[in-house]
């Protein structure tokens, strides 16, 4: 897979979960419905993040090897990374809904897919 390819999926996907998590974020947690207006948003501002990731996958979509490129690569491979174990536990978890799972094993593709095409596409670069 080349890296652009992979960063603009990242990107897309990424961004699409982060407007889902805005725009509902009660339903799209799983929050009671009375859930109070503080907890909303500082469930919120942690997840806006997500959109920042997006946008910086986007325009690095283009770019040629170089360090920076590789930091995007490793600072993807570990968030997503995070992210599936994260998925992965409120799945199994008490109470937990079963498809956490399903993000958890898509967070974990694209983890890896990170690490396969960062490591394969590494800038040559030595300062």
């Amino acid at each position: 897979m080349k890296p652009s390819s992979l960063l603009t999926a990242s990107a897309i996907y990424l961004a699409l979960i982060g407007i889902l998590l805005q725009v509902d974020p009660i339903a799209s947690v799983g929050l009671d419905a009375n859930a109070s207006a503080v907890l909303i948003t500082n469930i919120r501002v942690p997840l806006s993040l997500l959109l920042a990731i997006a946008v910086i996958n986007w325009f690095a979509r283009k770019s040629d090897a170089s360090s920076a490129r590789d930091a995007i690569f490793l600072g993807n491979t570990v968030a997503f990374a995070f992210v599936a174990i994260g998925d992965f536990v409120a799945s199994v978890m008490s109470g937990g809904d079963s498809s956490s799972l399903v993000f958890s094993g898509i967070a974990l593709l694209f983890a890896i897919a990170f690490f396969v095409v960062g490591r394969a596409n590494m800038s040559t670069v030595t300062k």
